[in-house]
């Protein structure tokens, strides 16, 4: 440490000092920063941490705002790869990094990013980091060495709190990859009805009323409340989901209540997901699979704000958004006396119908493109996207088994099948889907008569009808999906035009 100046020994000891009077981990880290930044002379500093795969980044502390908080991800993961600091007093002389994109962008003159190394991970968990943008200001060995001593004192501070594997995993996991994948411009879909849907949940984001989510199965009524949560004011606290139709009922009580020991046989000291969930939000699914009995119980938590664990005497407060999903008729439910009608008005406050995939089809390239991305990359396989046949087949199925679910399902396969470096081709797609490919001979035949001139607008709509029930199997139901009008409405025509 004689390398170090008195100023920055000061600054150390201060850090040091400090280490021991922890309240705040933020608020400590925070400080390690500014110390460090204002020691060095940097221009801007940032501690950063990394998932386990070292894909996902989370910026727990900076001088900076939030919008300003940009790094080189290349110079970041050179360090977690090696993990030894890296650094550059010059960028323009450094052959590994002066050409990189992100180091072009940000304009990065010098830099050091040290790794941020505790016992119990082989790996390190983070780095501190630091550069320089603007003027002729360059980086010591001195300064690599305080900053190095900096961040040994940040990791000692992570390593010391009991929230270790709460920082990492519920700020990287939650707040930096969930988050980011549900702000409004990640639901994928700017259709008209989706943009219809994104108003009402702007409005309520911030209100902590029930919400009632409705839709078929597979429209992605999980995702919608994760963009409830993760924009609103309670994103910072646990999201957990439970679906109410995957229990019976006796064990479904203890996952929503908890339970204390003996209570049933097996029964353990267990915490609920109300508990877990205090302060976030809980997402129950299938909320029409729950008995009578059940529902009275949900009701006296909305209502009472507590809970009390299944064999246990005690209640206790919690204080959860509760979001409920279904796609059934909960209304023909309650006017059949299969649904409770006071806890029916209890839990649609607000309700949200989520569009099915067939009423926003314009969304289907990007959803298409999403899951491409994201199959490509599990699999490990490089491709060039769809081909115009192929989209033109997503693009005609109705996806009425199970919407946005079944085309993931769908482009999922299609990855597995597809050839390595090329594009997805029709030969990739499932078999149901292919048969919606129409050729350009079958095309024609709708809309010109046998002279090859364009036909009356009746002869049109009668082909079409009739070529519409051929691709549904005569399913009058699914044809009248199809075509964007009422059964009924069909039905009238296919008796006028003799059908």
């Amino acid at each position: 440490m004689n390398d170090i100046s008195n100023v920055r020994l000061k600054a150390l000891f201060n850090i040091n000092h400090r280490l021991n009077k922890i309240n705040n981990l933020k608020e400590l880290l925070n400080e390690i920063i500014h110390s460090a930044i204002n020691t060095i002379g940097a221009e801007r500093g940032l501690i950063i941490l990394v998932d386990d795969h070292g894909e996902s980044y989370h910026t727990i502390a900076s001088h900076l705002d939030e919008k300003e908080i940009t790094f080189s991800k290349s110079i970041v993961q050179s360090t977690l790869n090696s993990g030894k600091t890296s650094y550059s007093s010059d960028i323009k002389e450094d052959a590994v990094f002066k050409d990189a994109e992100s180091v072009q962008e940000l304009n990065i003159l010098s830099y050091i990013c040290v790794p941020l190394l505790i016992s119990e991970r082989s790996k390190p968990i983070g780095t501190l980091y630091v550069d320089q943008r603007a003027g002729a200001m360059t980086f010591s060995q001195e300064g690599i060495l305080f900053l190095e001593a900096f961040a040994n004192l940040a990791a000692i501070a992570i390593k010391n709190t009991d929230t270790l594997e709460k920082i990492i995993n519920e700020n990287i996991r939650l707040h930096s990859e969930v988050e980011k994948k549900y702000e409004f411009s990640g639901v994928i879909g700017q259709s008209r009805v989706m943009q219809q849907v994104y108003r009402q949940i702007k409005r309520i984001i911030n209100d902590d009323c029930t919400v009632l989510l409705t839709g078929e199965s597979g429209t992605g009524k999980e995702v919608m409340a994760k963009a409830i949560h993760y924009n609103g004011e309670r994103k910072l606290k646990p999201f957990l989901a439970i679906n109410c139709g995957a229990f019976p009922e006796t064990i479904l009580e203890s996952e929503l209540f908890g339970s204390v020991r003996g209570a049933f046989t097996g029964a353990l000291d267990k915490q609920g997901v109300f508990q877990a969930a205090d302060g976030g939000t809980l997402f129950l699914d299938e909320i029409y699979h729950t008995s009578e009995a059940m529902q009275i119980k949900l009701l006296r938590v909305l209502q009472d704000k507590e809970i009390r664990r299944v064999g246990g005497t005690k209640t206790c407060k919690v204080d959860v958004r509760l979001i409920c999903a279904t796609n059934e008729d909960l209304l023909h439910a309650v006017q059949n006396k299969r649904f409770r009608q006071d806890f029916y008005y209890r839990i649609n406050v607000i309700t949200i119908n989520v569009p099915p995939l067939r009423n926003r089809k314009e969304d289907i390239p990007d959803l298409a493109k999403h899951f491409l991305e994201k199959y490509s990359k599990a699999k490990k396989k490089k491709l060039k996207g769809l081909d115009k046949r192929s989209l033109q087949a997503l693009l005609k199925y109705d996806w009425a088994e199970n919407n946005v679910r079944e085309l993931e399902n769908e482009i999922e396969r299609a990855v597995i099948y597809a050839k390595e470096g090329g594009k997805i081709t029709p030969r990739d797609l499932s078999d149901k889907i292919v048969h919606n490919i129409p050729s350009s001979a079958a095309v024609t035949e709708l809309i010109v008569d046998d002279k090859g001139k364009a036909m009356d607008y009746l002869t049109f709509e009668r082909r079409y009808i009739q070529y519409v029930l051929s691709q549904v199997g005569g399913n009058k139901t699914k044809a009248a999906r199809i075509i964007g009008i009422p059964r009924t409405t069909l039905l009238s025509k296919m008796k006028k035009l003799g059908l």
